[in-house]
């Protein structure tokens, strides 16, 4: 949701650039209230990447916000338990589709990650990639997809994988 205050009863159109695009587009129009005040909602999944925004109302252009945008990052396990040594898939998806770039898997070494593979992305924005552990305990890991031009560095949830000796 986008809001603001403009003349009363004032027309107010909303403009963004996207990611590659050099000029900004106008995307919705609104009328401002009696007091000026003014909404724009957008569609749930309508802003998946990093933009710019602004809006211009009878003659009047508001500085331009950059809203930084986290990519969706998913990680799952084949199994949440294993043994020492045995394969478990790690596979997972980023939204929206960055296919070809790299993600980091990593894992939790007390208060700091360390990275265990760097699996590229497929055509579907997804990932597979094979482990084996090689001590006992709770691993606690994490997918990190790094900042582009079009999201913020952005980080799946922990996921804790039990591995028995």
């Amino acid at each position: 949701m986008i809001s603001g205050i403009a003349p009363a009863a004032a027309q107010v159109a909303l403009w963004r650039e996207l990611p590659h695009q050099t000029s900004f587009h106008q995307v919705s129009t609104t009328t401002a209230d009696s007091t000026g005040k003014y909404t724009f909602t957008l569609k749930r999944g309508s802003v998946m990447t990093d933009q710019k925004w602004y809006v211009t109302a009878n003659g009047a252009r508001s500085t331009t916000l950059s809203q930084q945008v986290e990519a969706v990052v998913a990680l799952a396990a084949s199994t949440r338990s294993t043994t020492v040594g045995r394969a478990i898939v790690l596979r997972g998806h980023v939204t929206p589709a960055h296919g070809g770039e790299r993600v980091l898997i990593q894992i939790s070494r007390g208060s700091s990650w360390q990275v265990i593979a760097r699996p590229r992305l497929g055509h579907g924005s997804s990932f597979r990639v094979t482990h084996r552990f090689a001590k006992s305990g709770a691993v606690k890991l994490r997918v990190v997809f790094q900042r582009d031009s079009r999201n913020a560095r952005s980080t799946s949830s922990t996921l804790t994988v039990k591995v028995m000796p």
